[in-house]
């Protein structure tokens, strides 16, 4: 654990959380030991998440830049709303961004690079939470200066009030409520769900989970009591996919629950085919 450790609060008591050797503790005396690694696990009983199986299929599938443009999206807009956040921060602790449903790290990992590289205060605390114990070990080996906790998204998020100023939500699950709660005033939420047209060759093709009608309202929606949208932006493209990078896009979603072997199997050898890619960014500004 890095800079984050001010922020985050026990699961059982709600209580402000220290580092006392190598674990965490409150005034309750609730302790929680930090892996080896480098991360700390505050669930409070094991929730199901993404498997080894579907992280390791998301992080060769990204790798090879197919999102790039997304990922690159954000960090610019990141960077000019962070500048003009200017130096907002929660009590002693550097101003925070939050990464909810990290999976293996991607974003946020590149997300921190660019910030690097732009801004000249590096005060700011980068953390990523997951349900899956095996999405933070995989992205705390590889994003090491970045602090990733193992925690229920919806459930009372793991973070004191008003902590927060930058959240971002990547295709993961949203928790309205927590977000308000956590997010400081004027703070910004960045949501990304997928348009209409993702994978929609591939998704007929292999008869693939249907993306939700009218999705963008329903999250609009969501979010409207604590939330302003403020913009909103549609990436869109076409990517050539090779078998193996097919079968990853299938494995890296929700896909993975319910594609059948015979399905995958019909990906072996198949000649590249072409699909869609399509991003839909949503950008909130807290009403606090």
């Amino acid at each position: 654990m890095n800079n984050c450790i001010c922020l985050l609060c026990c699961p059982v008591c709600g209580e402000s959380l220290t580092k006392v050797g190598d674990t965490l503790q409150c005034n309750s005396e609730h302790s929680f030991d930090i892996a080896r690694e480098g991360y700390v696990n505050l669930l409070r009983k094991k929730v199901p998440g993404d498997t080894k199986e579907m992280l390791v299929a998301r992080r060769n599938f990204l790798e090879r830049g197919y999102y790039e443009a997304l990922s690159t999206m954000i960090n610019e807009l990141v960077s000019t709303c962070l500048m003009l956040l200017g130096n907002r921060s929660w009590g002693n602790c550097p101003r925070a961004i939050l990464d909810v449903g990290c999976g293996e790290g991607y974003y946020l990992g590149r997300l921190k690079h660019s910030l690097d590289k732009q801004l000249s205060r590096q005060d700011y605390c980068y953390l990523g939470l997951d349900v899956s114990k095996e999405a933070v070990r995989m992205a705390v080996k590889k994003y090491r200066d970045i602090d990733f906790v193992v925690a229920n998204t919806n459930e009372r998020l793991v973070l004191a009030e008003n902590s927060v100023q930058v959240l971002l939500n990547i295709f993961a699950p949203r928790n309205p409520s927590e977000f308000v709660r956590v997010v400081a005033p004027k703070g910004l939420l960045f949501v990304v769900i997928p348009s209409p047209k993702h994978l929609k060759s591939l998704r007929s093709t292999l008869r693939l989970l249907n993306i939700e009608e009218n999705k963008k309202k329903r999250v609009v929606e969501q979010f409207a009591d604590g939330f302003s949208l403020v913009n909103a932006s549609t990436i869109e493209y076409e990517v050539w996919l090779n078998s193996e990078e097919a079968r990853n896009i299938v494995l890296m979603t929700p896909n993975y629950w319910h594609v059948s072997q015979e399905k995958l199997d019909a990906l072996e050898g198949r000649a590249p085919f072409r699909t869609e890619i399509g991003f839909m960014r949503l950008m909130f500004a807290s009403k606090k």
